[in-house]
């Protein structure tokens, strides 16, 4: 069977979830371009959006109409050559209007799992729980005749782990996507160490026309990303715990958080990034890998912060969910008072913190220079300035860099990547960092 067959009749599931949807996007955007090229005409495309229950893929369907009219309108020099055989569309509306409807109609929203046993491929982001994923894909591999692929999203699980316990015989791939799956630019490819070549070519295809950039990862649980983020966590923790000796709580969370995003120049802060992604998602991604790895991989802090009652993640319109930090209009306005539970003041507090930091150097934001073609300049001049300054917070920021250069470099020695480059990839390409943590600018 050849890849255009596979392409032919697809299942995403979880498709209406955070991840589950943005993969779905980018198939339907693969499958209707192929199903436009002139040597696939009269070819029958379907995409099984599978979820549990119709309220979720009814918004899941308004959200992908919406995106992919936004793709048609930026890429509409592009559907023009495909739709030059369509002679009588000559307005760009009525193309796009037109590639809108084919990409909506090969979806096929559903709710049960029936429907993926016919598929060739099979993309895999439901919830990260090894005993869910097993089940769902052994019933596939069961009741599937056609001996499908399957592409998991897991950020944590070993895909090993997986194909055994699933029995899928090799037939699956480990394919990390970051969030949101249509914008961010890296997967992280995890392959079996004795995995079918055909596969490992089709996920490098399919990345190729998505203009995806893989990297690779071995097969050990976090794998890059969340191998280095977890721990990350666990860093900032045992920092946060150690500033409460001479701050409150909640000045104590908000200078951890300014060390981690102005001084480093990151987006956004450790315990912003924890809150965006969801506490609970981190705690339950440490659980899992902290049952794969030799190594304790565990963080209390977090459980007792769920158990009293703050999540963070995201609304299903995009805005953030308190965590962590209370949001308004996008903005970061209190910060949590661990110990009372209460929120607090930013504005009041700050003051405060910025003092402890003490830091003289002129601090550039991430906003500034991420698109700035002097970046590299402006980080060299910015850095060293850093490394010879003695304030608290200088202090603090070339701690946590060569922190980070340290869980870098460990995740190349235990094997977990062949090269510290690909640290650096998935760092500044799936989290946005302008710089590799390994090879930063503190020596």
């Amino acid at each position: 069977m050849n890849n255009l067959e596979r392409y032919q009749n697809i299942s995403v599931l979880g498709a209406a979830g955070k991840m589950g949807s943005g993969i779905l996007l980018l198939n339907v955007l693969h499958s209707v371009r192929l199903m436009h090229q002139p040597q696939h005409a009269g070819k029958t495309f379907v995409i099984h959006a599978i979820d549990q229950n119709y309220e979720r893929l009814e918004g899941l369907m308004k959200y992908l109409k919406t995106q992919v009219l936004k793709w048609a309108e930026k890429n509409i020099v592009e559907l023009r050559k495909q739709f030059i055989r369509r002679s009588h569309l000559i307005d760009n509306k009525d193309i796009i209007e037109a590639f809108v409807n084919d990409a909506i109609s090969i979806v096929k929203p559903s709710v049960t799992i029936e429907s993926a046993y016919q598929s060739y491929l099979i993309f895999e982001a439901i919830i990260e729980d090894e005993t869910a994923k097993t089940d769902v894909l052994r019933k596939i591999k069961v009741n599937n005749p056609n001996h499908p692929f399957f592409l998991s999203n897991t950020s944590a699980i070993p895909i090993s782990v997986l194909d055994d316990k699933a029995g899928l015989d090799k037939h699956i791939i480990g394919c990390h996507f970051y969030n949101p799956p249509a914008v961010q630019k890296v997967i992280e490819v995890v392959e079996l160490n004795d995995g079918l070549p055909e596969l490992s070519q089709l996920v490098h295809g399919f990345a190729t026309q998505m203009n995806k950039l893989i990297v690779e990862a071995n097969d050990i649980a976090g794998f890059i990303g969340n191998g280095f983020f977890m721990r990350e966590i666990i860093y900032a923790v045992d920092l946060y715990e150690s500033l409460r000796k001479e701050l409150s709580p909640a000045e104590a969370l908000l200078a951890v958080d300014k060390v981690s995003h102005e001084l480093l120049v990151r987006p956004m802060g450790i315990f912003q990034l924890m809150g965006y992604v969801g506490i609970d998602v981190c705690s339950l991604i440490m659980r899992v890998m902290d049952t794969y790895l030799d190594e304790p991989l565990q963080c209390p802090f977090l459980d007792d912060i769920l158990n009293k009652g703050f999540r963070g993640g995201q609304n299903a319109d995009g805005t953030q969910k308190d965590g962590y930090f209370k949001y308004n209009r996008g903005k970061a306005v209190e910060v949590l008072d661990i110990e009372t539970q209460q929120y607090v003041s930013i504005d009041a507090i700050e003051p405060v913190v910025n003092n402890f930091l003490a830091v003289s150097t002129k601090v550039y934001s991430w906003n500034q220079l991420n698109r700035s073609k002097y970046k590299e300049k402006h980080l060299n001049e910015y850095f060293e300035s850093i490394r010879r300054e003695e304030s608290r917070g200088a202090l603090l920021a070339k701690d946590y860099m060569l922190s980070m250069k340290e869980i870098g470099q460990k995740l190349y020695d235990d094997g977990v990547t062949n090269s510290v480059d690909n640290v650096n990839s998935v760092m500044m390409n799936g989290f946005y960092y302008l710089y590799g943590p390994v090879n930063n600018f503190i020596k």
